[in-house]
């Protein structure tokens, strides 16, 4: 049983490579690959008439293109303008948020499937101070996944797998990056939605707003930590 759990698992980790370098490949070197880098504009414009003439399956496929990036660790920005040239703001948000959970949770189950067990018996088991910061994670789940979303340079793909060799759950991971990544996908998505976001003061001050809420609970868990103790977070 443990050699067939071992064989899954490099079997899952061949996979992942070569579904990073065939995207990579795809992105980097192909004719379609180049014109979406260099021609964002006229790439969103076609993604819009093709979206048009397949409102059925055009979310569909632009929800499979996005969990495959962020399982691949790719960046997801450019997807994001795509999806507001495609779909407007609020659907172009909407399908970016269904991507990014299911993307983000099916990173996280990799990870922990091929990882976390070695990364909790050989690194976390020898080192004393990891453990406590281990269980502080666990107790913290949602919090950090808020965190971690809100910081809006951290990429979503490499932290989805360091996230699942903690003791974080699934539902912290999907429920958090449901809710707290959405100012940033927002931001990208009006860009692509022509709304100019950087000069549209009513939308930045949404955006700002948006931000400060979800990132209230986050900083009240330092400032008042006793508030949170009373309902079994440490």
């Amino acid at each position: 049983m443990q050699r067939l759990v071992r064989f899954a698992r490099l079997t899952v980790l061949v996979a992942l490579v070569a579904g990073i370098a065939v995207a990579a490949t795809l992105l980097f070197t192909t004719e379609g690959g180049q014109f979406v880098r260099e021609h964002p504009k006229e790439a969103g414009e076609k993604l819009h008439a093709w979206v048009v003439g397949h409102r059925v399956i055009a979310p569909l496929v632009f929800v499979a293109a996005y969990v495959a990036l962020i399982v691949l660790m790719f960046p997801v920005w450019w997807l994001q303008i795509l999806a507001g040239y495609g779909f407007g703001l609020y659907l172009g948000v909407l399908w970016c948020q269904c991507g990014a959970t299911i993307g983000s949770s099916a990173g996280f189950l990799l990870s922990r499937f091929v990882a976390a067990d070695w990364f909790h018996k050989h690194v976390e088991s020898k080192v004393a101070r990891l453990r406590a910061i281990e269980e502080k994670l666990g107790h913290n789940g949602l919090l950090v996944v808020f965190a971690l979303r809100l910081m809006h340079g951290v990429p979503i793909g490499l932290s989805n797998y360091l996230l699942g060799i903690t003791r974080i759950t699934l539902a912290d991971v999907a429920i958090g990056t449901a809710i707290a990544g959405t100012p940033t996908v927002a931001l990208y998505v009006a860009m692509g939605a022509g709304m100019d976001p950087w000069h549209n003061w009513r939308f930045l001050t949404g955006l700002v707003a948006l931000n400060v809420v979800l990132l209230a609970p986050v900083l009240l868990r330092y400032w008042r930590p006793k508030w949170f103790k009373k309902i079994g977070v440490e």
